[in-house]
């Protein structure tokens, strides 16, 4: 499955924002890899380091939101960004758009949870 299959259906505005998550996840370690998993009704783009095992993103899209998932959030600094949820392992930012600011939020974010994670 690609990434364009997640983008599938869902508004303009939302791919964008999925595009750009995208590019910050790969560009933020030149050894983060991407898998995209899901079936009919639910795809979320993974991002891990040093094995499928040690997911640190992940990208998934609804109809209003572009989702996303940051692991590791229970020691890396995730600064003021707005987590939700009560995962184990993940909790998650909605988004609709990425302005300049929260883009460079989220990238320092994303250095963090690397800098926290096991590899």
């Amino acid at each position: 499955m690609t990434f364009d299959a997640l983008l599938e259906g869902k508004p303009e505005q939302l791919k964008k924002t999925a595009m750009q998550l995208k590019g910050l996840a790969l560009r933020v370690d030149k050894l983060i890899v991407e898998t995209v998993y899901g079936g009919s009704k639910s795809k979320v783009a993974l991002y891990s380091k040093g094995g499928s095992n040690n997911v640190l993103f992940g990208i998934q899209l609804s109809e209003k939101h572009c989702i996303l998932y940051l692991h590791h959030t229970e020691t890396a600094d995730t600064m003021s960004l707005k987590l939700e949820g009560e995962g184990k392992h993940a909790k998650h930012v909605k988004l609709t758009e990425i302005t300049p600011e929260l883009e460079t939020e989220i990238k320092q974010v994303m250095k963090n949870i690397i800098r926290v994670s096991r590899h």
